[in-house]
């Protein structure tokens, strides 16, 4: 009798998280999205091979894939790429200068992209503008550098893509993640219009975000750093979907790439329905056309790629 009710017992616990996983509700279950945000991952760009730079210096721009345009990832021409390619939100890198200047530039060393040597933070904005930021990508281990001696003078500042780009919306990731250059940041976008600062948001530190929205509360996170993501998600996924999302989480946003939806218990419409439930905002990281199938038309908030090239046209309305 007692091996038959812990049968009966594993059956139903086995039942419970089939059901779980493979009802993913209708259509009706999940609400419809006022917008739809496509992120592009620092503007369009050449992509590297993911895992085999070497991780000490992180030197992507020496495993290249083979170009299949001209752009320099941070430039003013990426920028306005992507955004022609179907965007509505880029991602940009910020550091600091030596001098106090906001720059756009993904890197805290030199070497690896351009012809410039040290730390990127050891500049002055005068130095790093002479420079060539496309003198190190190869994509063939140094036989042909493809964008050499065409990235002169094309690190752009912070003031430099606000004012190319006032109607442009950007996710401003603060690289060095330091109060010094969240100082500068709020100096720099405090006196710009309130529509204009809307469509800022912030990358970085939670207690640095906390200063500079404190600061300018216009600007907001578009999606939750790592940990605050961890802490929404993991109760969501650890209960089977039953406790749904902590109420820290409302009005946050957080992702998942396209390859890890299976976790999300109930994907898509009976997750969608929890995360709009309680005030969450749900992105998917797609590079692929085939992750563009899988989350077309779904109500979610938007996408994050680093193939806008190729993803962008199926999400432009």
């Amino acid at each position: 009798m007692k091996r038959r009710i812990l049968l009966v017992i594993a059956a139903a616990v086995v039942a419970f998280v089939l059901i779980q996983l493979l009802y993913s509700g209708s259509p009706g279950m999940a609400p419809p999205k006022d917008g739809f945000d496509v992120v592009a991952h620092r503007g369009a760009h050449v992509n590297w091979e993911k895992g085999t730079y070497d991780l000490a210096t992180g030197c992507e721009a020496q495993h290249i894939y083979e170009p299949t345009h001209g752009y320099i990832e941070n430039t003013l021409a990426s920028m306005q790429a992507a955004f022609d390619m179907g965007a509505t939100i880029i991602e940009i890198d910020i550091r600091r200068t030596s001098d106090d200047h906001l720059i756009i530039f993904h890197d805290w060393m030199l070497e690896c992209r351009t012809d410039g040597e040290g730390e990127l933070g050891e500049h002055t904005l005068e130095e790093l503008k002479s420079l060539d930021i496309g003198y190190g990508y190869t994509p063939d281990g140094g036989q042909t550098y493809p964008f050499r001696g065409k990235g002169v003078g094309l690190m752009p500042t912070l003031d430099e893509v606000l004012r190319a780009f006032p109607n442009g919306s950007f996710w401003l990731d603060h690289k060095d993640g330091t109060m010094e250059t969240a100082a500068l940041l709020v100096d720099a976008i405090g006196e710009l219009p309130q529509e204009q600062q809307e469509r800022l948001y912030y990358w970085g530190p939670e207690e640095v975000y906390d200063y500079v929205h404190s600061e300018v509360p216009a600007v907001t996170r578009l999606l939750a750093n790592r940990p605050l993501t961890k802490r929404c998600f993991f109760p969501y996924l650890l209960t089977f979907g039953l406790a749904g999302f902590p109420e820290e989480c409302r009005g946050e946003g957080i992702g998942l790439p396209a390859q890890y939806l299976r976790l999300a218990w109930g994907w898509p419409y009976r997750f969608l329905r929890s995360a709009s439930q309680a005030g969450v905002r749900f992105y998917v990281i797609v590079d692929s056309e085939d992750d563009a199938a899988k989350v077309l038309g779904l109500p979610i908030d938007g996408i994050t790629t680093d193939y806008i090239e190729v993803v962008g046209p199926y999400f432009d309305e």
